[in-house]
């Protein structure tokens, strides 16, 4: 009876958590079917350990979850658009952020390499010098590590089982990937034999659920529910079911043979003693006998040179990236640092086994408040940037902190991969200045014709003055007309020269209505000439914190952006209509948005793909510096952009900002 009333309680909780949220019944999730032991498909059915967790999660709280099997690339394009709510065993990466949510981490692994025992002595002897074929997934972090290696030729896969196909049919040397599926496919293709297997922790690999940005909520659900499997032993029990250590394994079968080996030429040689008749039969098998027995002495003797060699790979792997890395112990205590750093920072090996607080620059970037919640597991990475007067130069660093981890999955330091991204941040800077200009010169046409005007009505005054003096109807008119021109005319300018003149980055509140009316005053020439309706619907009370110069520009390029679609489509189409720009002010789930209409030529679904990204133009005579670069500096004032079409009707722009 007891037992009844606690489910019964459990359903009722269930249900009123679901009837305070957004969460459904059923959801679409996608998944690479070809990374077994964590996710595959088995006669029909989908199994594995991330199925199993996000089955236990659906099952507590009334969820059904729809599996789709799916290519990595693809799946975040549905999810873009809406028709998926999850990616099951997804890897983070930057370039994701915008259109991706990632749960906590669901699977901690790392890279190994994979090779036949025909070629394990070439590739332990020869790794660095002769050039090898190496089978790896395309866009994962051992590509970015080994793309820079010299003498290195790629055979890229899109996923984790491709990797052993190619290494089975010699069209690779050696492949490097996720441990577990390695030794998942050695074992249940039942090659352990034939292939090797060298264990490599320098480069720690998380995989997460990726969820749509609106999904806040089944993400919470699914982050609460993976902290409860963690910490009540569930995931343990699930990770021993589905993944098997493929080193014990093959020690323990080695250590079987040779007990099972040395027993029988124990009791060969008693049988030798009694039955001294059959003696040359007896030699004979003990000869063959202890033959195994000295090869799987040989064995051995081998794994421990093996390990030796990973130690080696792994220092290889290191002073060949192109990065500075840092290898650090719990306690933040260096234990390695590769030639890059030495250089990059201008320090000596005298470092290691030194306390990281030491090392100015590397402590600033790996506080020793980050050190706790990497070692303690309360998170597992972090990125960001450091600018830093090194010589009396500025310097742009981008880093990025791993937790270090052993094969039992446990936090045994920390790993920090940093690179100079000073060239990168001044070219952006430079192509952010190009645009600036551009713009100006396609304003100043326009603006130069709206100055003409009150000063033709001005000079017309100043002319007549002489023979209308004595006036009063004139001397009036003179009196209200002349200096509300003068007023007009300074303010264009005043406008035009606070736009284009550079100066360094200030943070203020700022008034989106104000800001906007004073864009459109320096593009409603070029609206107007184009026969243009320019509508705004904007709130008044929408406030923000951000650099007033940077958003004005943001403002113009897309208002100028708009101006040129709709002009396309004029010269394109020929067709009467009317064209108008609509610009919409408003607060929605606590921020503020600001959105830009137009009617204009609209974009193809590639084009709206790549519109954000450096160098990429949908024009005959564009520079595709102006939208990358509106991007970048609305993301440099913490907000986010969003595009909106569909070709031959309409582009729009979704702005949004945290509010004040």
């Amino acid at each position: 009876m007891i037992k009844i009333v606690k489910i019964f309680f459990f359903f009722i909780t269930c249900s009123l958590g679901l009837l305070g949220s957004n969460i459904k019944k059923e959801y679409k999730v996608a998944i690479d079917p070809k990374m077994p032991p964590f996710q595959f498909v088995e006669d029909g059915e989908y199994q594995g350990l991330n199925i199993d967790l996000l089955n236990i999660i659906g099952a507590r709280h009334g969820i059904k979850f729809n599996y789709i099997s799916m290519e990595k690339e693809r799946s975040i394009k549905e999810l873009d658009k809406g028709n998926l709510d999850l990616i099951l065993g997804i890897r983070f990466k930057d370039d994701l952020i915008n259109k991706v949510k990632f749960s906590d981490n669901i699977l901690q692994s790392s890279t190994c390499i994979v090779t036949s025992k025909k070629n394990s002595s070439r590739v332990k002897n020869n790794f660095g010098e002769e050039a090898f074929v190496v089978a790896v997934e395309k866009d994962s972090s051992e590509y970015e590590y080994l793309k820079n290696l010299k003498k290195v030729n790629f055979n890229v896969t899109l996923d984790q089982k491709s990797l052993f196909e190619l290494l089975k049919m010699d069209r690779a040397d050696f492949s490097i990937g996720v441990k577990e599926v390695a030794e998942y496919l050695l074992v249940s293709d039942d090659v352990e034999e034939d292939y090797e297997l060298i264990n490599s922790y320098t480069a720690p690999i998380s995989y997460y659920i990726g969820a749509s940005l609106l999904d806040e909520d089944l993400l919470d659900i699914i982050n609460k529910e993976l902290k409860n499997i963690k910490i009540n032993g569930e995931y343990e029990k699930l990770y021993n079911k589905w993944t098997k250590n493929f080193e014990k394994e093959k020690l323990k079968k080695i250590t079987d043979m040779m007990t099972r080996i040395s027993l029988f030429a124990g009791f060969l040689i008693i049988i030798f003693l009694i039955s001294f008749f059959w003696n040359f039969q007896l030699k004979n098998k003990v000869k063959d006998k202890t033959s195994e027995l000295l090869e799987s002495n040989k064995q051995l003797e081998d794994k421990i040179i093996e390990i030796r060699n990973t130690t080696e790979l792994n220092s290889i792997i290191c002073e060949s990236s192109p990065r500075s890395i840092v290898i650090l112990n719990k306690k933040g205590e260096v234990n390695f640092l590769n030639n890059n750093t030495l250089e990059m920072f201008n320090l000596s090996q005298d470092y290691i086994g030194k306390n990281i607080k030491n090392i100015p620059i590397i402590r600033e970037m790996l506080t020793q408040e980050k050190l706790k919640s990497i070692v303690n597991n309360k998170k597992n990475s972090f990125t960001n940037d450091l600018l830093k007067i090194i010589n009396g130069e500025e310097h742009y660093f981008r880093y990025i902190i791993y937790q270090l981890l052993d094969y039992k999955k446990n936090v045994i330091g920390v790993f920090l991969t940093i690179e100079d991204a000073t060239r990168e941040k001044l070219l952006k800077e430079r192509a952010a200045e190009k645009e600036k200009e551009a713009a100006i010169s396609s304003m100043i046409s326009g603006i130069a014709h709206e100055i003409r005007n009150p000063l033709t009505s001005i000079r017309t005054y100043v002319e007549i003055l002489p023979y209308k003096q004595n006036n009063e109807t004139f001397k009036k008119e003179l009196v209200e007309i002349v200096p509300k021109e003068v007023d007009r005319v300074n303010k264009l300018i005043e406008n035009l020269i606070d736009y284009s003149k550079p100066r360094s980055v200030n943070i203020e509140k700022i008034n989106i209505f104000n800001l906007v009316e004073s864009c459109i005053l320096l593009v409603k020439p070029t609206v107007s000439k184009s026969k243009i309706k320019l509508r705004t619907d904007i709130k008044d009370d929408l406030v923000i914190k951000a650099d007033k110069n940077q958003l004005k520009q943001i403002v113009i390029n897309i208002l100028l952006n708009s101006i040129d679609a709709i002009n396309d489509k004029k010269n394109k189409f020929n067709i009467e209509e009317d064209y108008n720009i609509k610009i919409n002010g408003y607060k929605e789930k606590g921020k503020v948005c600001l959105s830009f209409f137009d009617n204009g030529i609209g974009l193809k679904q590639k084009e709206a793909e790549n519109i954000f990204k450096i160098f990429y133009t949908t024009k005959a005579n564009g520079t595709g510096i102006g939208l990358a670069v509106s991007k970048q500096l609305i993301e440099k004032n913490n907000g986010e952009i969003f595009v909106e079409s569909e070709e031959g009707k309409y582009t729009k722009f979704i702005i949004k900002f945290e509010g004040v």
